[in-house]
């Protein structure tokens, strides 16, 4: 993509459905602003139907989010089969406020589906690498679809080591509470469906413009069973199998089992304690980032949509 400045430029970060933070951040920007999104326009907010049509209808340029994914793959099996996957039915992955936004509008839906079918993984200006997940390290590998999953899921951990580079990657997909300045990378996913911020960052000066968030835009939240409500440190290993977050559990009104618990659970068993977190995983306790944040890269099993 070729603009003629730099500066008019402003990437905006993981929207998830907050319309009105989103055009309450716009009165900040030059009226002519050139806009590109760095995807997850969509789910956790109350309005994603509203942020996928401003978007399509200024054809601002997007890259593909993990959850423009997720709705490609599930939402007409939702409004029309009838058939539930995690996405519709999981709080956690916020589709039921994505579903709810649409109203059952059909022809809404498969116009913004096919608009999200075409959406490309990258976008890339002058030294500008514009992806959704942390995508740096796959700029050689950039049109190889085998990496597909990884520009859309591949996430930055604060004292994760980069390797310096000309190229500069702006992303959004890891929530923080402020802007991540690498030098060579941005993470611009403030957390705006969290009751946080909605950022937008200009291109050649990297000056940041940040909203809060609306509070119409959304009453998310994911509830967390940490060491308080359950403490490693008092309770038998065989317990941790309990940990489970269903309609039969003890813990049914939960969403997520904090890190703190699985770090605690390294901490106080070793390595048996690691090969338990994988299990957790496999009886879906837990997600796959969570175990590459506890545990590193090296027990991250290829994780698939």
């Amino acid at each position: 993509m070729k603009y003629e400045n730099l500066e008019n430029i402003f990437v905006i970060g993981d929207v998830h459905g907050c319309y009105h933070t989103l055009m309450n951040l716009l009165q900040q920007l030059p009226e002519n602003a050139e806009l590109i999104f760095v995807g997850d326009l969509c789910d956790k907010g109350n309005f994603s139907k509203d942020v996928i049509e401003f978007v399509i209808n200024n054809n601002y340029p997007c890259v593909k989010g993990n959850h423009e994914h997720l709705f490609e793959k599930y939402i007409l099996d939702a409004v029309q089969n009838n058939i539930s996957s995690p996405w519709s039915s999981d709080k956690r992955f916020g589709g039921l406020e994505c579903i709810k936004s649409y109203a059952n509008d059909i022809e809404l839906i498969k116009k913004h589906l096919a608009w999200i079918k075409n959406l490309p993984l990258y976008l890339e200006i002058e030294k500008y690498f514009i992806t959704h997940g942390f995508a740096l390290e796959y700029y050689e590998h950039k049109d190889n679809q085998e990496h597909y999953n990884d520009f859309l899921l591949n996430r930055y951990y604060e004292g994760d080591v980069v390797q310096k580079s000309e190229i500069i990657n702006i992303f959004g997909h890891c929530t923080f509470d402020d802007v991540i300045d690498g030098g060579n990378f941005f993470c611009i996913d403030t957390s705006c469906a969290y009751g946080k911020k909605l950022t937008a960052i200009q291109l050649a000066t990297h000056t940041l413009y940040q909203e809060r968030m609306d509070s119409r835009d959304s009453n998310y939240k994911v509830d967390a069973i940490t060491l308080g409500e359950y403490d490693v440190y008092k309770e038998s290993f065989e317990s941790i199998a309990s940990l489970l977050i269903d309609k039969s559990s003890q813990y049914a009104t939960y969403d997520i089992i904090a890190n703190e618990v699985l770090e605690a659970i390294v901490d106080k068993y070793g390595e048996v304690g690691k090969d338990e977190l994988l299990r957790m995983q496999e009886r879906s306790q837990i997600f796959p980032k969570q175990i590459k944040k506890v545990l590193g890269n090296a027990y991250v099993k290829d994780f698939k949509f």
